[in-house]
């Protein structure tokens, strides 16, 4: 004769499951919450990084894609010597190119880019280890004046690809995984151009 499962068994086995998606909700919850919360469009991955202390302080004047910009430093001697306008290359990212030939999302990029740093806009720079590359632009982190890291901001919303080139790779794991979750979500690039 088959055994029949104790009366109570099914029901030890539904609390047990109710339990565990409550406590996975209530970490859910936790980690959307709270004064360091994430906005709802942005990855909960973004920890962005602060701009640092000895960061320049530059004006926006034109992005030429969505990886390089032109911009005026406001102190002309604290980048590498005195000079005018001069190119930059965020360092960390890679977006797509809009010359010789228009690339699947590049004009989304630099139209991202350019939302995010307005023309005339302040914005600020860090350099790191390399500050220059063979194109003679300079290789800057970049922040928005309210503090938003900007290679981090296009990656996350799919508008450019982690790079990583060293000697210049401070911030290669966080963008690496905010590359991970662009793709696995399909933002920008990662649903357009597939």
């Amino acid at each position: 004769m088959a055994r029949r499962p104790h009366p109570r068994a099914g029901l030890f086995g539904v609390l047990v499951l109710a339990a565990a998606i409550l406590f996975a909700a209530w970490i859910a919850v936790e980690r959307r919450s709270g004064p360091d919360a994430a906005p709802p469009d942005v990855p909960v991955a973004i920890q962005t990084p602060p701009r640092p202390a000895d960061a320049i302080a530059m004006t926006m004047e034109y992005a030429y894609d969505g990886d390089t910009i032109r911009a005026r430093p406001v102190d002309r001697a604290k980048l590498l010597g005195p000079t005018d306008a001069v190119r930059v290359r965020i360092i960390g990212i890679d977006a797509p190119e809009g010359k010789p030939t228009l690339d699947c999302g590049a004009d989304a990029a630099r139209d991202h880019l350019a939302r995010l740093l307005l023309e005339g806009a302040r914005v600020w720079a860090a350099v790191e280890a390399e500050p220059q590359d063979r194109y003679g632009r300079r290789l800057l982190h970049l922040w928005t004046d309210d503090g938003r890291f900007v290679a981090g901001e296009l990656v996350a919303a799919g508008q450019a690809a982690a790079l990583r080139v060293p000697p210049n790779v401070t911030h290669a794991a966080l963008l690496s995984a905010l590359e991970a979750d662009a793709e696995t979500a399909g933002r920008g690039q990662w649903s357009a151009c597939r």
